[in-house]
């Protein structure tokens, strides 16, 4: 570090690269040449680099810098530390006199400012002197002010300083494919690697970056990908292993995911396999409906669908209680591999007009921008999870076009002027609509699973509530039949065995006779309300008996 410029501090990054420290980068060669463009401008050559923490904002700029100094030996390279502004969210006159005197006597050079967003981020005070000191700075063509900050900063900032933008050219980083990725973890590892020498090959650094993609939890690639590599070769050295193996990468990944490990280590493929098997165990009575889903997913998962849309789209009809939402929450545990990838939105809270934007957030300037949208802020935390509609019917028609846009471009635009991706979302809606057409097919022993029976039973009804172009955007709408007794008792059982694995600390099992719990069940056989009412009975008298037990 030098000191200059009035007690300043800054790195002149030509000595940096003379010392070999500045990186090497991979890809990115259009924002490369971009910024070289920007610099080189005489009116407006300042550039503000956007991107989400982790995405290699400061690794660009740098690995510029580099190949800028082998070119261009005149001009200095000068990056200012943060720490030296704090003081400005509340200075005297002295000190703002200072700043200028030493932002003055920076000579010709391309200035950088690493984290900017973060140093002046609701603090408008001090980000109003800094635009004060800085001002001379923008307008003067032989000084390029390049600094770096995330999408919600910048979106404050402008909102804050509008004048700001005037100054700048904007130029904002997208995630780098699955290969750049895994060659910058190759060079990483070269450089993390200590005396202990672990062989990291490259079909097992393309995993991480996969697992890293799959699960946002992990963070922002490629500093996810970075952290889990170290990690992942600390236990490989712990266990004087020489080659760093699949099962070390899933140990990290599991304990930063929450997911199990033998989740993990299963194949994708395996999974898909057995995807439709699995979901029937958990669902009963539906095997049509299921196979249906699983053939869905099964052809995305696979590359085959249209990969601009969400990996599968559907519209669940049917009586109450027949499974609808349990087949969501199942499809999303065992495609996403955790619970919480399954993200509930109850429609009838976006009945009114005024309450669509909720789904979206709030534009800049309006209470509640800062929390985001509903919609918005699910996908984007958790890329790889399924939205559920519940009972989309109840949401107002300006909320179809909202989902209009994420079934044909598999994206939405959040009102914080964030661009959101769902192509590694599902996206499932249910609606109570035409039950009583289902219930009276299924009555009449007709068809309901029958192309005919839908195009002239169920599409009718539907036109009523919903527009064409909104019901053709789903991949399919999908019909769940009425429960009969036997996929009551069958529920039955399974919820009994819910129940003692609950109480399974206290040892309890449960011994009903089959045929008590086949009478009690018939008299709880309704086809408008499905299998609800003997989930309530199962939980009552098996939970109310543990209670009594114990309590004894």
């Amino acid at each position: 570090m030098l000191t200059g410029f009035n007690k300043i501090s800054y790195y002149d990054l030509r000595h940096e690269n003379k010392r070999g420290t500045l990186p090497d980068i991979v890809g990115r060669k259009p924002e490369h040449d971009r910024l070289d463009r920007i610099v080189d401008r005489q009116m407006q050559n300042n550039c503000l680099i956007v991107g989400p923490g982790g995405i290699g904002k400061t690794a660009l700029f740098r690995g510029w810098a580099k190949n800028f100094v082998r070119l261009h030996d005149a001009p200095l390279l000068i990056e200012l530390s943060v720490e030296d502004f704090h003081s400005l969210a509340k200075p005297t006159p002295v000190v703002m006199e200072k700043y200028e005197e030493a932002l003055a006597a920076i000579p010709p050079s391309v200035l950088f400012i690493d984290d900017f967003g973060t140093l002046v981020f609701n603090r408008t005070m001090l980000l109003q002197n800094l635009f004060i000191l800085l001002e001379p700075l923008l307008v003067s063509p032989l000084v390029r002010v390049v600094l770096t900050l995330a999408p919600a900063e910048l979106d404050w900032i402008l909102q804050t300083e509008p004048g700001l933008k005037k100054w700048f050219e904007i130029m904002t980083l997208k995630n780098q494919s699955l290969e750049e990725q895994a060659e910058i973890l190759e060079l990483t590892a070269r450089k993390i690697q200590t005396a202990e020498r672990v062989e990291a090959p490259t079909p097992i650094l393309r995993l991480i970056c996969e697992l890293s993609e799959k699960f946002s939890k992990l963070g922002q690639s490629p500093r996810a990908n970075i952290n889990v590599l170290d990690e992942s070769l600390a236990i490989a050295r712990s266990t004087g292993a020489k080659v760093l193996q699949e099962e070390q990468v899933y140990r990290v990944v599991a304990d930063k995911t929450g997911i199990p490990f033998s989740q993990l280590m299963a194949s994708e493929r395996s999974l898909l396999q057995n995807l439709e098997k699995d979901l029937n165990t958990v669902v009963i009575g539906q095997t049509k409906p299921i196979r249906t889903v699983a053939q869905t997913i099964q052809r995305a998962k696979l590359g085959l669908k249209n990969s601009r849309r969400p990996l599968g789209s559907f519209l669940f009809l049917g009586p109450s209680g027949v499974g609808k939402t349990e087949t969501c929450r199942q499809l999303a545990e065992k495609v996403f591999g955790r619970k919480e990838t399954f993200v509930r939105l109850d429609m009838s809270e976006f009945g009114q007009e005024h309450t669509v934007q909720r789904l979206l957030g709030a534009p800049p300037g309006y209470i509640g921008y800062e929390t985001g949208g509903y919609l918005t802020n699910a996908v984007r935390d958790e890329p790889h999870s399924l939205v559920l509609l519940d009972e989309i019917e109840k949401a107002h028609p300006k909320a179809f076009d909202v989902f209009l846009q994420v079934l044909e471009d598999g994206r939405l635009t959040s009102g914080q002027g964030e661009t959101v991706d769902f192509t590694q979302s599902i996206l499932a809606a249910t609606s109570n609509a035409a039950v009583p057409e289902i219930l009276a097919g299924w009555q009449n022993d007709e068809d309901i699973f029958s192309p005919d029976f839908l195009r002239v039973k169920i599409m009718p009804v539907l036109f009523k509530i919903f527009r064409p172009e909104f019901l053709n955007r789903f991949d399919s709408i999908i019909i769940y039949r009425p429960l009969d007794a036997d996929d009551l008792l069958t529920i039955a059982q399974l919820e009994i065995k819910k129940v003692e694995q609950r109480t399974a600390k206290y040892n309890i099992k449960f011994q009903i006779d089959p045929d008590v719990l086949r009478k009690k069940v018939m008299t709880l056989d309704d086809p408008r309300f499905g299998a609800r009412p003997v989930k309530r009975f199962i939980e009552e008298t098996c939970e109310t008996l543990v209670a009594k037990a114990l309590l004894k």
